[in-house]
């Protein structure tokens, strides 16, 4: 059993953890909204991006994917259900040696 020190201190860890979390989601929402204003702004054809830039913006377009993806809650799959072998399955079956028994 976790002693009291112990649990305290993962419960202040846990409260760091779960602000330092909230600090990055609303930043990481800030900045799409941010890339949204400046796709709005350019218009195709209007401005040239330089090769240099539409690699970096594919990069970052690809870890928001990415870190929203990570953001997004797992369902929780339920335990597949075990069913008992039956043994009459494999009766009609003969025995088979192991490799070491036949020779």
């Amino acid at each position: 059993m976790a002693s009291p020190q112990l649990l305290q201190s993962l419960l202040t860890q846990l409260h760091a953890l779960s602000e330092v979390n909230e600090t990055l989601t609303v930043r990481l929402l800030e900045l799409e909204e941010r890339v949204a204003l400046l796709d709005q702004k350019l218009v195709p054809g209007q401005q040239e991006i330089p090769e240099g830039d539409r690699v970096l913006l594919a990069a970052a377009d690809l870890r928001i994917e990415r870190i929203s993806g990570m953001l997004e809650p797992t369902p929780i799959r339920p335990k597949a259900e075990v069913l008992p072998i039956n043994e009459t399955m494999y009766e009609d079956e003969p025995e088979q040696l192991f490799m070491d028994e036949a020779a």
